[in-house]
């Protein structure tokens, strides 16, 4: 993976075949979606495309309407990743323009990911020849006669130079969270990778979900969050948190430096500043209400730390969405000192 710059931008361009799998679109879309709305997350924009720009329709009978045909594309656009998506009838895709709008694409893409049975359409486009790719199990044997120049695995996911592929909606989510971890950083994988898991303790005691802490510490570092988000409104002291988990507050501090790259504290808060923009977003409680249900004294404190990690105020954020109620906080209130 390449070195982590939390700050870059990353555009992703998917390419849905008809008979694509929504689960398989779900899985690796999400992931980037909820990325981008963490606190102080990352630059994700993507473009949803298929060959012509034509609608498209899923195995399950859901019709999408593209923003694009892949070869709309502007001259030099930056595509840092190129996913295809298709499903069981891979083989009725393979025709010339097809194979030609792809390679064309690929050769100025950062990476080309081929997802579920995608491998199939790369390799007929001759990009994965002499490289280590997967695809979904039901066609794995196929594959590997049809082409003999592919170095056929079974792993969950297969990455060779800029090319991965993976086989199935519950292997697609796992590659997205170790992209996310790569470009940005465990912290995000860690975060995103929470969003998507339902009764957190149970999933992670039966090791299901998508568990990204398995090193040393990954079961103190696991209490030690659920007790943040257990104390959203009332926060609690690191010292607190540590001796409920059963380390000292140093150990804590190392494991959370090892694991997400920052102290505890930095973590506290931006689970706190999280909390209050989605507030901001979904609500029109007055800024003194979502300083109250985040832990912050005041509402200039909570302004203060959201403008420093967000690099914006909770009033632009509310003006994106359109906020009428937003009169109700005093004009001044963000401002004072």
């Amino acid at each position: 993976m390449p070195e982590i710059d939390p700050t870059k931008s990353q555009h992703f361009v998917f390419v849905l075949f008809d008979g694509f799998s929504n689960m398989v679109l779900a899985s690796a879309l999400e992931p980037l979606r909820a990325a981008s709305r963490l606190p102080n997350g990352p630059d994700i924009n993507w473009t949803i495309c298929t060959i012509d720009g034509a609608p498209v329709q899923s195995s399950s009978g859901l019709v999408i309407t593209p923003q694009a045909g892949l070869s709309s594309g502007k001259p030099g656009e930056k595509i840092d990743y190129l996913v295809v998506i298709s499903g069981y009838e891979m083989r009725d895709h393979l025709n010339a323009r097809t194979r030609a709008r792809l390679i064309n694409v690929a050769q100025h893409a950062g990476h080309v990911i081929g997802l579920d049975t995608a491998a199939w359409i790369l390799a007929a486009c001759n990009m994965l020849d002499e490289k280590s790719a997967t695809i979904h199990w039901q066609e794995l044997d196929q594959f590997a006669e049809q082409f003999p120049d592919v170095i056929v695995r079974q792993d969950r996911f297969v990455q060779d130079g800029k090319f991965i592929t993976s086989g199935g909606a519950s292997t697609v989510m796992e590659l997205m969270l170790h992209i996310l971890s790569g470009q940005f950083g465990p912290a995000v994988a860690f975060d995103v990778s929470n969003l998507f898991v339902y009764d957190a303790e149970n999933q992670y005691e039966k090791t299901r979900g998508a568990d990204r802490l398995r090193g040393p510490g990954a079961a103190f570092l696991r209490r030690a969050v659920s007790d943040m988000l257990a104390n959203i409104e009332t926060p609690v002291s690191l010292d607190a948190i540590a001796a409920n988990v059963g380390c000292s507050l140093r150990s804590l501090d190392r494991i959370f430096h090892q694991n997400l790259h920052m102290a505890p504290g930095k973590y506290y808060q931006m689970l706190r500043l999280g909390r209050a923009r989605d507030l901001a977003q979904s609500t029109d409680f007055p800024l003194t209400s979502i300083a109250l249900q985040t832990g912050f004294k005041s509402s200039s404190t909570l302004s203060r730390a959201f403008s420093q990690s967000f690099g914006t105020t909770i009033r632009s954020v509310r003006a994106m969405r359109g906020n009428r109620s937003f009169a109700t906080v005093n004009p001044d209130e963000e401002t004072k000192g």
